[in-house]
């Protein structure tokens, strides 16, 4: 069993909740970004306070009022699951946990970890089996427990999607089963404004963006970028930079969909900008080729028929395309390279492949 709790935390915080803790064997050891605490409640009551939060708003869901108290009282009262989604709240991730109540949570903990390993494999057969077995063991609370079953459902469902020809049906069951899942733990969120300023576990984030991309929350394309980009200021005030990168893209792609939808070419690149910026950030150069070549289709718009009259502006989008076809060029990315060579010759009448301007 697992000795202890390995967070990732802004190193500067490290010592001041350092301080905050109490006792020989709840001591920090800070490790670059890591710090190992013995004790979790002392974790969620420090950012609890330091965010000005409000009890409901970091268990709403997840658990009752008074298992977060005892929490934060130092009671191993919690299963794992809980303990690593109010983490998730306040934006903080977990790497390992010793808040394991008992073998059976452990055995439970050790079924997760299964069940997301053959989901990484791709391997969603032997993830639904597992899957149903986990739904039929004793002792485990409907919630989240279930959400977390209905989460890798709709991921298994998104990748049938992608392989399918007839869509509607199985989109149909992408956005009930998210839906479902959402409810277990946000049950107000499709009210309206229920949704502002909340905070949100890295599960209910991903439910929401198969929502909103699936066509599961029937709302305007306005109230649909509220809502995302509200998810959006949580991810950059809460969260660790491991879950910003991850969720954090993904998140301004959907937002540019929605600029371009309604013709805002001047959000469309200040959410591309923001977005390079991220990827800037990161240790990975992967989808700054996607948002480049978007930024040179932006920039297009935005500049009409003058991007074929004035040379400054036409270099500029030039840059932007040589600059996504180079790193298409380095991850061989050979069919993204041809719709990039395309758009230069079609609507600049510069042949790419020749890099020179």
């Amino acid at each position: 069993m697992l000795k202890s709790h390995e967070l990732f935390i802004n190193s500067s915080e490290c010592e001041l909740l350092s301080a905050a803790v109490h006792g020989s064997e709840n001591r920090c050891k800070k490790d670059g970004e890591k710090m190992r605490i013995e004790s979790i409640g002392t974790v969620i009551s420090y950012y609890q306070k330091k965010y000005g939060l409000s009890l409901e708003q970091v268990c709403d869901g997840i658990c009752s009022l008074s298992t977060l108290s005892r929490l934060e009282e130092g009671s191993r009262c919690a299963d794992s699951l809980t303990s690593s989604l109010l983490l998730e709240r306040i934006g903080k991730q977990v790497c390992q946990f010793e808040l394991l109540l008992n073998d059976a949570d452990y055995e439970l903990w050790l079924a997760r970890e299964s069940i997301l390993k053959h989901m990484q494999h791709n391997e969603y057969e032997q993830a639904r089996q597992e899957i149903a077995c986990y739904r039929k063991r004793k002792k485990i609370s409907y919630g989240i427990h279930e959400q977390f079953c209905l989460c890798q459902e709709v991921l298994i469902l998104q990748a049938e999607w992608k392989e399918r020809k007839e869509k509607y049906h199985i989109q149909a069951e992408i956005c009930e089963t998210a839906m479902t899942a959402l409810q277990l733990t946000k049950p107000a969120f499709v009210t309206e404004h229920q949704w502002k300023s909340g905070l949100y576990t890295t599960a209910e984030t991903e439910l929401i963006l198969a929502l909103v991309q699936y066509g599961g929350y029937q709302k305007t394309d306005i109230e649909v970028e509220y809502i995302l980009s509200d998810l959006f200021h949580h991810l950059e005030y809460y969260d660790t930079d491991r879950r910003r990168q991850s969720l954090g893209n993904q998140l301004l792609m959907e937002l540019i969909r929605l600029a371009q939808s309604l013709q805002d070419q001047d959000k469309v690149l200040a959410y591309i900008d923001k977005g390079i910026n991220y990827v800037a950030q990161s240790r990975e150069i992967a989808g700054l080729d996607r948002l480049r070549f978007l930024r040179a289709q932006a920039l297009l718009m935005l500049y009409g028929t003058d991007a074929r009259k004035d040379g400054v502006k036409k270099q500029e989008i030039q840059e932007e395309c040589l600059m996504a076809y180079s790193i298409c060029s380095v991850f061989g990315d050979w069919q993204q390279m041809h719709k990039i060579e395309q758009f230069c010759e079609e609507e600049l009448e510069w042949q790419i492949t020749k890099l020179g301007m």
